[in-house]
């Protein structure tokens, strides 16, 4: 069996973690799956959005710290090291493709899968599931990108409140904080995640991802640099047939119909 399963919908890449019967935690090859799939759905026109989700009762529950969950001298310091080099690339990866990710967490989120979780442009969850950022129960400093990440969505004095404490946070919960963008029956999760990717899928995929390139990164910009972000980048859109079909649109009236070029 599979432990990863890649599917399309359209122009919607899906991505699902499969190994239900060990709550989707992760395994050396699933990493190296990951960093591949999202690397190469970069350069791949035909996916113009990306959604993730896990088979099973959890989303993902980090590093199967028992079963092959990194390199095979991950109790030593640099088998660790380079353990976690690969579990940050997979949110590297994540957060730098163009591509927008919507993330449907149907279930336990938890270590490196929270973090993995939180890396998709759009969060939905089910009602009730669980985000926990487990490593201060295991003595362990956080990977998969968290201790970037967490600031950044929720401010600093609550991250460190998330971090320090490793305490259950419910979906609801991380709706409140900011953590996610939606909160919905189980039952519609897939619906309702499915129809964001679609209506992303349909925009204008340059353009978004443009937007996501220096919205990532916006923290650590001054704001000369934004705006010569804006300059250059308004400068190659112009000559997209996305641009020429938002304007033609307009003045014919019309909704766009974008093709990601």
């Amino acid at each position: 069996m599979s432990e990863l399963l890649f599917d399309k919908d359209g122009d919607v890449g899906i991505v699902t973690l499969n190994r239900p019967d060990r709550m989707n935690s992760l395994t050396f090859d699933m990493i190296k799956g990951l960093i591949e799939y999202f690397t190469e759905a970069e350069q791949d026109d035909s996916i113009r959005s990306i959604l993730m989700t896990g088979k099973g009762r959890a989303f993902c529950t980090g590093a199967d710290l028992g079963g092959g969950g990194g390199r095979s001298d991950m109790d030593t310091p640099v088998g660790m090291k380079l353990s976690a080099h690969l579990y940050g690339k997979v949110f590297f990866t994540m957060f730098t493709t163009e591509k927008p990710i919507v993330n449907a967490i149907n279930g336990t989120a938890a270590g490196a899968g929270v973090n993995i979780a939180l890396a998709g442009d759009f969060v939905v969850a089910a009602e009730g599931v669980k985000f926990i950022e487990v490593f201060v129960r295991r003595g362990m400093y956080p990977d998969a990108g968290g201790m970037f990440l967490l600031p950044r969505l929720v401010g600093l004095a609550k991250a460190k409140e998330i971090l320090f404490f490793g305490e259950d946070i419910l979906a609801e919960k991380a709706l409140e904080l900011g953590l996610i963008n939606k909160v919905v029956p189980k039952d519609k999760l897939m619906d309702e995640a499915m129809a964001l990717a679609k209506r992303l899928a349909a925009g204008p995929t340059r353009a978004i991802g443009m937007m996501k390139k220096v919205l990532n990164r916006s923290f650590e910009l001054d704001i000369q640099t934004v705006l010569e972000f804006e300059a250059a980048f308004q400068g190659i859109l112009v000559s997209t047939d996305d641009v020429k079909e938002g304007i033609q649109s307009f003045l014919e009236k019309r909704p766009p119909e974008f093709k990601g070029k």
